[in-house]
């Protein structure tokens, strides 16, 4: 009973893992502050030669695109065994559960319940549509 509840636990905790990877691979949008004219726009117009006049738009940043990961590379062969531990580990939890014998079905809750408590508390996503398991 007690390696059932560390496996729920460590689900959870690769459900994590997986989920930080995964952000801290693919977050493709760089943000740079980026000063320039900036306008008022209740300040009154002067009229102003249109070579010399001042751009009503306000540049406030910019937004730079890195290189995405490649299908070959060694970040998505290691997210791709992560998921395939992932989803080994989800069907043994289920197939452990159908036995219907209270005892293991409580050790697969209570420790799904304490690996969210301990890993999950600053989810950074809301729906997880590539969760396996429940």
């Amino acid at each position: 009973m007690i390696a059932i509840f560390l496996l729920a636990l460590l689900y959870e905790g690769l459900k994590y893992y997986r989920e930080y990877l995964f952000w801290k691979t693919y977050n493709l949008l760089e943000y740079r502050p980026v000063t320039g004219p900036q306008r008022n726009p209740e300040a009154p117009r002067l009229p102003t030669p249109a070579a010399a006049a001042p751009s009503p738009v306000q540049y406030v940043g910019e937004v730079v695109h890195k290189q995405p990961p490649t299908m070959l590379s060694i970040n998505h062969l290691y997210q791709t065994l992560l998921h395939v531990l992932q989803v080994t580990l989800s069907f043994l939890l289920m197939l452990i559960f159908m036995t219907y014998n209270v005892w293991l079905c409580m050790m697969v809750v209570l420790g799904a319940g304490v690996g969210y408590f301990l890993f999950c508390w600053k989810k950074s996503v809301i729906v997880d549509v590539t969760e396996h398991c429940h």
